[in-house]
């Protein structure tokens, strides 16, 4: 079976980071500090955040926290939240194909432009 993402040594299905709900390394650090039987308030102590951060993070209020948040608590756990190179990506095959995901995301959004406009000129906006 494939694997897709992150450490899978292939690269994400999807170049843009959209996801509407939240960040998924939200969930990777649930499971590391529920792993470890750790309390989200002693998790906020041990990385120097406060009680409401972390609450707020993993209770989905915050969708996207900030870098230095998940660097914080990745410490706290013992782990280090850093870049890690595993293969060089092959470039000249994969910037074509981006080149191309791009170009229809781009497509995607003036059409998106295109029909919000439409609807606020025919009184119908979008909340």
């Amino acid at each position: 079976m494939a694997r897709v993402g992150h450490n899978s040594r292939t690269l994400w299905l999807t170049r843009s980071y959209n996801f509407i709900d939240k960040d998924p390394e939200i969930d990777r650090f649930r499971s590391l500090y529920q792993k470890d039987r750790v309390k989200e308030r002693d998790l906020a102590i041990l990385a120097g955040l406060s009680a409401s951060t972390v609450t707020n993070m993993f209770g989905g209020k915050t969708r996207r926290p900030q870098h230095a948040t998940f660097a914080k608590m990745a410490g706290a756990l013992g782990y280090k939240y850093d870049l890690v190179a595993e293969d060089k990506p092959d470039y000249e095959a994969e910037l074509p194909k981006a080149k191309q995901e791009f170009k229809a995301y781009r497509a995607t959004l003036a059409k998106r432009k295109r029909r919000k406009a439409k609807a606020a000129k025919n009184g119908h906006a979008r909340a």
